[in-house]
């Protein structure tokens, strides 16, 4: 079992939507942040965000979209539909690998996951206080 969580931020850092939840058949960590991107794909969508700019802590998934080598893993479904969706929904699309520090507010959001019933997709109203206090120290380390 694991969780899933993302956070969509805007041009200036503040984070203007964030998921999470919880999935019970899991099969590794390059699943797990596959799933955190494609609910951040789509929650970006939903948002009529146009240019995109993909964060993860992990150089497999920036790999993934970038190449077909993944296409035929056992996660190739979950590959083969975040390429689909960024290739139609996007004007411009970039996938960056960040350092996990970089990556904190996403993981925390993800570890809250637990809170929620497998299979069911939690878009957060506001972010928790804890996750606002990361996010305002990330903002001010840019400054």
């Amino acid at each position: 079992m694991g969780t899933w969580g993302f956070v969509i931020r805007d041009s200036d850092g503040d984070a203007v939507s964030a998921g999470r939840g919880k999935v019970e058949h899991l099969l590794g960590n390059f699943q797990a942040e596959l799933i955190s991107c494609l609910h951040g794909v789509q929650e970006a969508v939903r948002l009529g965000i146009g240019n995109l700019v993909l964060e993860t802590d992990a150089l497999e998934v920036r790999q993934a979209l970038y190449s077909n080598d993944f296409n035929a893993s056992v996660a190739g479904g979950l590959v083969v539909e975040l390429k689909f969706l960024v290739h139609v929904n996007f004007n411009c699309f970039q996938c960056l690998c960040v350092p996990r520090e970089c990556n904190r507010v996403a993981h925390e959001i993800a570890a809250s996951g637990y809170e929620c019933d497998e299979g069911v997709e939690q878009i957060l109203s506001s972010l928790p206080e804890r996750i606002n206090v990361i996010v305002a120290d990330d903002l001010s380390a840019h400054e």
